[in-house]
C-alpha cells in the first residue's frame, strides 16, 4: 500500500535530537506516512538509535559526507508517497500537525510547496518564509541593521512580518527545515540542486524553481511544529561562510552572471562602510 505522505529526515551528528523528532512522528497513528532518515556519516551513534528504537523506519546510511541538498535528493529517490515532507532532525511534530496539513493540501492543487508554522524551544514564532533576494534588498537589509538610527523602523517591520504567520499566504519561499513539496512538482522543478548547494539556499533555490514550474508555495499556520533552531553541531563561522556562498551562487545561477558578480562586491562595500 502506498503511504499518502514520505518524511525525510537528513541527519548529521544529532542524535540528540532525531529520537524526540522519530518519537512524535511515531505519534501519528492517523497519517499512512513512511518515514526515510538519510544518515550523513554521524559519528555519535544516530545510525544505531534508529536501528535499535526505530525499526520500522527507512535507514539510509552514506558512504560519504553530502550537502543538505544531496541528501534530500536521495531520500526523495527512495520515498514513494505523492507528497513529501523534508524534516530537520531538531524538530519535533505535534499531535494532529499533519493532518492538517494533507487537509490543506487537498484543498490548494494549485500549488505544489507548503510550509508549516515553526515555534522555537520559548514557543515563539520562527522566520520560515520569505521573499526572493535581490542585490537591493540584499544590501539595504545589512545596511539598515548595521545603523541604529533605523533600529526601531526594523524592530516595527519584525513585529508586523511575525503577525503575518497567523494567516494562510502565498509567499515566494519556505524554510526547508520543514518543506512540504508535491512529487509531480519535485520532478518538474528538477529536484533539489545538490550540484550547486551544500548548505542553505537550496530551500530558496527549489521554491524559485517551482513557481518557474508553474506551482504556488504556499504558508499554512494550521500545521504547526517544533523547530530547536540551531541546535544542530554547525560552526557558527562556517555557518556564515555557507550561507553568503550560497547566497551568491542563487544569484547568479537564477539572475545571471553580472548580478553575481555585483554579490560579492556589494559585500565589500557594505563591510568597509562598517
Amino acid at each position: 500500500m502506498t503511504p499518502e505522505l514520505s518524511i525525510i529526515i537528513v541527519s548529521h551528528n544529532a542524535r540528540q535530537w532525531l529520537g524526540q523528532c522519530l518519537g512524535s512522528l511515531h505519534a501519528h497513528s492517523e497519517v499512512a506516512a513512511e518515514v526515510i532518515v538519510v544518515e550523513n556519516c554521524s559519528d555519535d551513534g544516530s545510525g544505531e538509535l534508529v536501528r535499535e528504537q526505530f525499526p520500522e523506519v527507512k535507514l539510509l546510511c552514506n558512504a560519504q559526507r553530502l550537502g543538505f541538498a544531496a541528501n534530500n535528493q536521495i531520500g526523495a529517490l527512495a520515498s514513494s508517497a505523492p507528497l513529501l515532507l523534508f524534516l530537520n532532525p531538531d524538530t519535533e511534530v505535534p499531535p494532529g500537525s499533519l493532518r492538517a496539513m494533507l487537509e490543506v493540501v487537498a484543498r490548494h492543487p494549485e500549488c505544489g510547496v507548503f510550509g508549516s508554522r515553526l515555534l522555537d524551544g520559548e514557543g515563539e514564532v520562527e522566520r520560515s518564509v520569505g521573499r526572493f533576494p535581490t542585490l537591493v534588498s540584499i544590501f539595504l537589509d545589512r545596511l539598515l541593521q548595521s545603523l541604529p538610527l533605523f533600529q526601531p523602523a526594523l524592530d516595527h517591520y519584525s513585529q508586523r512580518h511575525y503577525r503575518g504567520y497567523e494567516d494562510q499566504r502565498n509567499v515566494d519561499w519556505v524554510t526547508g527545515a520543514a518543506l512540504w513539496i508535491r512529487r509531480e512538482t519535485l520532478s518538474r522543478a528538477g529536484g533539489w540542486d545538490g550540484e550547486h548547494f551544500f548548505m542553505y539556499y537550496e530551500d530558496v533555490d527549489l521554491c524559485y524553481r517551482a513557481r518557474q514550474a508553474g506551482f504556488k508555495v504556499r504558508y499554512i499556520p494550521q500545521s504547526e511544529l517544533f523547530h530547536y533552531h540551531n541546535k544542530a553541531p554547525v560552526d557558527p563561522c562556517q555557518r556564515k561562510t555557507w550561507m553568503r556562498q550560497s547566497q551568491g551562487i542563487f544569484m547568479r545561477k537564477h539572475y545571471g552572471p553580472l548580478r553575481g558578480r555585483l554579490y560579492p562586491l556589494l559585500l565589500r562595500l557594505f563591510y568597509r562602510m562598517k
